[in-house]
């Protein structure tokens, strides 16, 4: 579904009128998603799959109680298979950048992690990966073994090693070794990893592989690796064991894998036979095809899934690609676009989303923003890798205890800090008095949720609505709290989370009545003309710009900087997204531009040295913001007891307002 502004304003409205009124449907669904289906001689128990995560946790590179903690909760949550994240099942010429399974070390956990999974009636899958070659990150100094000599992708000046053919041969046979450990250990499916560019991927690829041996040249000797590791699992494991494959079926803009040749290997995987596939499209140098990014339509992976039916007949098959959208997804497995769809963000956002979704419970699930934080969190070793959920990873770490005194906390903004803190506080017990200067909720979140591409954030404000009136807080919108207004509500606690105010940039002309701020336009508050100059070529610019280019609009982004999208957004993949929805709008881009000045009819701006002097009829700040600590130190002044939190202490990213949130209140 697009969202225009105005329609994000009346779901807004509808999300707190359902709450209070309770209009929601509840009790058991009949839906496909959760009848049985057999993968081989594996039955499970419906067709909603964790999907494969990379999620290392721990410095030895083997499972341990936080990642089966994560598994069990999800397994709880009504998941009917768990996949994990890659697994390497072999040393031999490279470290492990992932978990790995190679000896009978490795396989206690494992183990543990299966037989939890197995009490509440789900299956557990394990991925094996022989490598990750150019791709390998954890040693940026050795030149890592890949395919033939090509760039290392994090480091293109770091040549790879052509590993040897008997090399090759070596980790087929440890492929096959770890399978057996896994199926010993109580694993029921293996799916291989010959996905996104990674090692297998490499010697498929025409563009990677430049080998001269029976590993190279033609399209059946860049996929012998493939097939050879496929051989050896059905050696080790058994004739009846379940094998799924996760593949690329083309690499969408760039020469690693043209669509026909993803085609014919999984016409190749079919005939073989491997009892599911498991389909995805993009690669690195494309990677928000590859991971969801924030700016996807739900289900973006179902046209690849169809075209890769046509081919495979009746194999069982998977897709992923933000399905955590159940109408989207029922629809696809109705349709037989799919067997099964996978689920990866959706689930670390909201672990009890199959059962949430079973049971009509929609309005309780907690949606993933895309806003890529597990994804670069988890590259960076943290275990905090979920914006909206601080439970992930950390599912039995903390203690909420109800509240052991009557306490009145008041709470200053409703953005999404602000909405976490009053929920968590009220949830526990607390009186919460909860007050926002405008008449709605959301905060900055709510702005970034108007752009018709941004669905998943308005999805996480409506949800800490309902969290907020579930709880008992008392909202009192429209509520601009000073100094003295706290003095008259005497509470114990306060909590200031009054976010940050835009930047404007005072130049000659910055206060003109056409004059104004990206969030008053894309809340509503102030409408454009049909030539509009947004001043900031960041995030909140280049969104901004991109939603009015739809809207029809004569846009120019003007970006002091000499790229657009450098005020330090984390997640490649949204960055990715953003730039190319930008590069195909109608939006004119000036970079290493300064505003000099604001006129009747345009502004006046500086490049190069030179001034020239763009026409237009609205201008449209969208530089940047500034907290501003003015309340915060007042009420502290005051005496009473209180805490600032999200951007009114520095802006920043929606992981810290939530997670402060939380645990303030938590502790408190």
């Amino acid at each position: 579904m697009l969202l225009s502004c105005e329609y994000s304003v009346t779901l807004y409205g509808a999300a707190v009128k359902d709450i209070r009124k309770g209009e929601t449907k509840k009790g058991v669904q009949k839906m496909k998603l959760f009848e049985e289906l057999k993968v081989g001689n594996l039955t499970l128990k419906n067709r909603v799959v964790l999907a494969p995560m990379g999620n290392t946790t721990d410095t030895s590179n083997s499972f341990n109680m936080r990642d089966i903690n994560y598994f069990e909760e999800r397994a709880k949550g009504g998941c009917g298979l768990l996949l994990t994240g890659a697994v390497q099942a072999s040393e031999l010429f490279e470290p492990a950048a992932c978990q790995k399974l190679t000896g009978n070390k490795d396989v206690y956990m494992l183990h543990t992690l299966a037989e939890r999974v197995h009490f509440y009636g789900a299956k557990l899958g394990i991925q094996l990966s022989p490598g990750i070659g150019r791709m390998n990150w954890i040693d940026p100094h050795t030149p890592p073994y890949s395919s033939s000599p090509i760039p290392n992708y994090y480091k293109p000046d770091l040549i790879c090693r052509e590993m040897p053919t008997e090399g090759v041969k070596q980790l087929v046979k440890a492929v096959g070794e770890s399978a057996k450990l896994a199926k010993d250990a109580g694993v029921d499916i293996i799916e291989v990893h010959a996905y996104g560019g990674y090692l297998i991927d490499q010697f498929s690829s025409a563009k990677w592989n430049h080998r001269t041996d029976e590993y190279g040249g033609s399209f059946e000797n860049r996929t012998r690796f493939l097939f050879e590791i496929l051989e050896e699992i059905r050696k080790a494991c058994g004739p009846d064991y379940p094998i799924a494959v996760k593949m690329t079926l083309d690499s969408v803009d760039d020469e690693e894998r043209p669509i026909e040749e993803g085609l014919a290997i999984a016409k190749r995987l079919a005939e073989f036979p491997v009892d599911l596939i498991h389909i995805g499209r993009g690669s690195y140098s494309c990677r928000w095809r590859m991971v969801s990014s924030v700016y996807q339509p739900e289900g973006f992976d179902l046209e690849a899934a169809r075209m890769v039916r046509e081919v495979i007949g009746d194999v069982p098959l998977m897709a992923h690609g933000k399905l955590n959208h159940a109408d989207v997804s029922e629809a696809a497995i109705e349709n037989g676009d799919v067997d099964l769809i996978a689920i990866g963000h959706g689930l670390i956002a909201e672990p009890h989303w199959a059962n949430k979704v079973r049971k009509g419970k929609t309005d309780e699930i907690n949606p993933c923003i895309g806003c890529g934080e597990c994804h670069f969190n988890a590259m960076k070793g943290w275990a905090r890798p979920c914006a909206v959920n601080p439970l992930c990873l950390h599912e039995k770490d903390f203690e909420f205890p109800p509240a052991d005194r009557d306490m009145k906390i008041l709470v200053i903004g409703a953005g999404p800090g602000g909405m976490k803190a009053a929920a968590t506080a009220a949830e526990r017990g607390f009186k919460v008095i909860l007050c926002e200067k405008n008449n709605y909720m959301g905060g900055n979140l709510y702005a970034a949720g108007t752009p018709r591409f941004k669905r998943d954030v308005l999805d996480q404000v409506n949800y800490l609505i309902r969290q907020v009136y579930k709880h008992g807080v008392d909202v009192r919108l429209g509520q601009a709290v000073t100094l003295e207004d706290v003095k008259k509500i005497d509470p114990d606690y306060v909590v200031v989370a009054s976010g940050a105010d835009p930047v404007i940039i005072r130049v000659p002309g910055y206060d003109k009545p056409h004059v104004s701020t990206a969030v008053d336009v894309l809340t509503g508050k102030v409408q454009v003309g049909s030539r509009v100059a947004v001043i900031g070529g960041g995030e909140v610019g280049c969104e901004l710009s991109t939603e009015l280019s739809m809207q029809g609009k004569d846009v120019t982004v003007i970006e002091a900087l000499d790229d657009i999208l450098q005020n330090g957004q984390s997640f490649v993949a949204n960055e990715q997204n953003l730039r190319y929805l930008v590069e195909h709008s109608d939006t004119t881009v000036m970079t290493g531009t300064k505003l000099a000045e604001v006129l009747d009819e345009g502004v006046v701006v500086e490049r190069d040295g030179k001034k020239e002097t763009i026409e237009c009829d609205s201008v449209v700040f969208a530089a940047g913001f500034r907290a501003n600590h003015d309340l915060y130190e007042g009420i502290k002044d005051a005496g009473f007891e209180c805490v600032q939190l999200g951007d009114n202490v520095k802006p920043g990213k929606v992981i810290n307002a939530i997670h402060e949130g939380y645990h303030y209140m938590r502790v408190l």
